[in-house]
């Protein structure tokens, strides 16, 4: 999956990536099914990182489509085109509520279907870079 929605930061007094994905998205059966997700980053890849960002995995190979490779790190999935990967262990999920929205207008321009964002905190436990 693709994502643009997350942030890097220092909580509970560990270093944590905050991912947002949305109930449809497959990505968030394979995240809920595991104590651990990963997160890639890429240099110069707009292009591979756009159709994946639109395409679904449970319709096509889009891995295949784009020429990347799945890669296990520690028993994790990432891709070997990857700049640099973290690997993060869950500490916590939960849904955004509509009615916490303190600015209405977010709600109703990023949610018009109503699909909340799952939030998912991890522990940054390892950082690998690909030289």
């Amino acid at each position: 999956m693709t994502a643009s929605w997350g942030t890097l930061g220092h909580l509970w007094n560990k270093n944590v990536a905050i991912i947002f994905i949305r109930p449809q998205r497959y990505t968030k059966e394979f995240v809920d099914e595991s104590e651990t997700f990963t997160l890639s980053f890429f240099d110069d890849k707009h292009k591979e990182l756009s159709y994946l960002g639109t395409k679904s995995g449970k319709d096509e190979d889009k891995i295949t489509n784009v020429n990347f490779h799945i890669e296990m790190v520690d028993g994790n999935p990432t891709f070997k085109e990857a700049k640099e990967v973290f690997i993060c262990k869950k500490l916590y999920v939960g849904k955004l509520e509509k009615e916490h929205f303190l600015l209405p207008e977010i709600y109703e321009r990023n949610y018009p279907l109503d699909d909340l964002h799952y939030v998912y905190i991890g522990e940054i436990t390892d950082v690998y870079t690909n030289k």
